[in-house]
């Protein structure tokens, strides 16, 4: 028997049995996994756990614990694995660093694959649009009206319209994230603002096609890495050398792609490229020509997928950067860096989890007096902002790339 017929005879029999081979890098998870010693740490920092209690969701320990002990089972976790917000607290506090965020994927992906009807509906609908626009969020119907849309949230924004640009060669690829191009688009508009405002040479994608976050979240391993590779084929197309995103689940998703599949061009979300390739001498000289707003008393909220996923510096980088804008005023809420229970995909099928995660935030929010909360993240303003506003709060909510937008002079 040659190695070929061997191979196809294995893969035969293990597909048969419903038996998956690891991919490389997931054997480093499983390795992960098998370092659990069940101490329970993670139970008492998990916002999940404090928000629904072990008897919604018995937590990060449990999903290790029967994965190591049953891998074949994967099945067995789906009652709790689809409620993880992939906040990262756990791995965090973990003594071992067990890497329960990619635990669960890994885990999302096998019953994705293996028992398909166990996935969330909410979350089989978002695969559908994937499946279909290679976006997670359905495009505009009609282009009018998505410029419509555009032209009237940069007018209540106060900023100016920004022309796209679509150049081979650029030192930069701006990608504002599925997000951020469908629904939030005063985040894209401000980032091209600012891009442009400090001469930066940078390109859109001429087709904008997501990064592969949310199929991995759902399971949806093969979608997630054919996005993933379809996007890496645009950015060699473009020969830039570095990405800049508005999103911090692109930016944590990005940077993982690409040192997994050796892209070799950096990703840094827009408050990393303000602070380290910018400069905070060359913003405040910016911001000190003339703030265009207000005095605001602001508190900020530190998204997962940046400070745990990504660098904790990021938050340092938010703080900095804010203290340089004239009459901007920054009040510590104490819960800057806890989950907002938006990620995950938990919204899409358990919005009532997701509230209640992000419940835990919303008093000592209030209790700030603070006027404004910015967040360099849509979606973490998005799942704040409904939820201070159902509680009758009038603390208005922005995404930072806008907030700091309006804060630039508009013509140089």
């Amino acid at each position: 028997m040659s190695e070929e017929e061997a191979y196809r005879t294995v893969s035969a029999t293990l597909e048969q049995e419903r038996i998956i081979p690891f991919k490389t890098d997931e054997l480093e998870v499983v390795r992960s996994a098998e370092k659990c010693v069940n101490c329970g740490l993670c139970l008492n920092h998990c916002p999940v756990v404090r928000a629904v209690g072990v008897d919604r969701f018995s937590g990060p320990r449990s999903i290790a614990v029967e994965l190591s002990r049953s891998p074949p089972d994967f099945w067995s976790t789906a009652d709790k694995v689809y409620l993880c917000t992939s906040c990262g607290t756990c791995r965090e506090v973990c003594p071992f660093n067990v890497n329960m965020p990619d635990i669960v994927n890994m885990v999302r992906a096998r019953i994705f694959k293996q028992r398909p009807d166990l996935v969330p509906r909410g979350l089989r609908a978002v695969r559908e649009t994937i499946a279909k626009y290679s976006l997670a969020f359905e495009p505009w119907e009609d282009p009018n009206e998505k410029t419509e849309s555009r032209d009237a949230r940069l007018q209540a924004a106060g900023l100016p319209f920004i022309k796209d640009r679509t150049v081979k060669g650029a030192e930069v690829l701006f990608y504002p994230g599925c997000q951020a191009e469908e629904r939030a688009q005063e985040v894209k508009e401000a980032a091209k603002f600012i891009l442009n405002y400090f001469g930066v040479d940078f390109t859109l994608l001429e087709e904008m096609s997501c990064c592969g976050l949310p199929s991995r979240l759902i399971g949806d391993d093969e979608t997630s890495r054919s996005l993933a590779a379809r996007l890496r084929e645009k950015v060699n197309l473009l020969g830039v050398k570095k990405i800049v995103t508005t999103c911090a689940g692109c930016t944590s998703n990005l940077s993982d792609m690409s040192v997994r599949d050796n892209w070799g061009v950096p990703v840094y979300h827009l408050i990393e490229f303000l602070a380290e390739e910018i400069g905070l001498e060359r913003l405040s000289e910016a911001f000190t020509e003339g703030s265009r707003a207000g005095e605001v008393l602001t508190t900020i909220h530190d998204p997962c997928h940046l400070i745990r996923h990504t660098s904790r510096q990021i938050s340092d980088h938010v703080i900095a950067v804010l203290n340089l804008i004239p009459n901007v005023t920054v009040v510590p809420s104490g819960v800057a860096d806890s989950c907002c229970g938006g990620g995950g995909m938990v919204g899409y099928h358990s919005r009532d989890v997701a509230d209640a995660v992000v419940a835990y935030n919303l008093g000592p929010i209030s209790a700030t007096k603070a006027n404004r909360l910015v967040a360099p993240c849509p979606l973490c303003t998005a799942q704040i902002e409904r939820n201070l506003f159902n509680t009758g709060s009038d603390i208005q909510v922005d995404d930072l790339a806008v907030f700091i937008a309006q804060r630039l002079p508009q013509e140089r």
